[in-house]
């Protein structure tokens, strides 16, 4: 029995340590990635725990190009040293993250020099009106009129790797004046759940790879205070759960692989688990790898 109890405790520690590990990445432009429409996540980047979607409202979308003879660009331990960026056709163009934990977000960009940049997290309710990229779009087709609704957004401390500034980039200051690109990170933190505007305005906003470094262990939460527990029903193909706040469920089996993750709330707090194939499985706040149980499906 404590042979089995040791094996099964080993296998969840490593489960978790292969969730948090693959929580955050980096993503690098190519340069042949295919067009996609705006209000679509862009797949490619492939950071796990981070949706990407763009404001590219053209018919061409964004799409991968080349970009030769493009500096090098080091920060946070990245280089950023990769000939391709992705780009739309229009100026005034902005960019949304919405990453699962809390962290650090740098954008690897290219734009005109002199141009005014924003960087806005969007507020609950304005993320709760519109729900997606293309709802966004339709309200704010410009970043002028973003920027007249101050009432839902706020602006985060940015800095800026050109010269390792700090301030708010909220459209009314252009970041770099040199030269006739500027290629630079725009580095933020970011708190689970919160959706991003990145964006810059008078040139299109070229993004050469986005890294996305998970906060270090040790830091308070901004969710440290949500719940999960009092797991009820399961045999009825249900998991219930309470919480004050809503909360990204995630399901793993024994040896860490996801396979079912959703937005829970307080008041939608259920996870259907009927597809799933009888065995142990451990469900985890996807914004705090210490609140984790286990479930047994029969």
């Amino acid at each position: 029995m404590k042979k089995n109890y040791k094996k099964m405790m080993s296998i969840l520690c490593l489960g978790l340590i292969g969730v948090s590990a693959y929580a955050q990445g980096t993503w690098k432009a190519a340069g042949t990635e295919a067009t996609v429409a705006p209000g679509t996540e862009m797949t490619y980047v492939g950071i796990y725990g981070l949706s990407v979607m763009h404001s590219e409202a053209a018919a061409a979308g964004v799409i991968g190009k080349s970009d030769v003879g493009s500096p090098t660009v080091s920060y946070n331990g990245i280089d950023w040293d990769n000939p391709a960026i992705i780009q739309g056709a229009t100026n005034v163009m902005y960019y949304t993250l919405t990453p699962t934990s809390n962290g650090t977000l740098d954008i690897s960009v290219k734009m005109g020099s002199g141009k005014n940049t924003f960087v806005f997290e969007l507020t609950d309710a304005f993320t709760s009106s519109y729900a997606n990229l293309a709802a966004l779009i339709t309200a704010n087709p410009v970043a002028t009129t973003i920027i007249a609704t101050a009432a839902d957004f706020t602006t985060p401390t940015v800095t800026n790797s050109v010269d390792n500034s700090t301030a708010t980039w909220n459209g009314t200051a252009a970041i770099n004046t040199t030269g006739a690109n500027v290629y630079q990170v725009l580095s933020f933190t970011v708190k689970a759940n919160k959706t991003y505007v990145v964006g810059v305005v008078g040139s299109k906003l070229m993004v050469r790879g986005i890294n996305y470094i998970l906060a270090p262990a040790g830091v308070v939460s901004a969710n440290a205070d949500k719940k999960i527990f009092n797991i009820q029903n399961p045999a009825k193909g249900n998991v219930t759960f309470q919480m004050n706040e809503s909360v990204q469920v995630g399901i793993f089996n024994t040896v860490g692989v996801l396979v079912s993750q959703k937005l829970v709330s307080p008041s939608e707090n259920k996870v259907d688990i009927s597809r799933l194939v009888p065995g142990v499985y451990f469900i985890k706040d996807m914004n705090n790898a210490y609140k984790t149980q286990k479930l047994i499906v029969e």
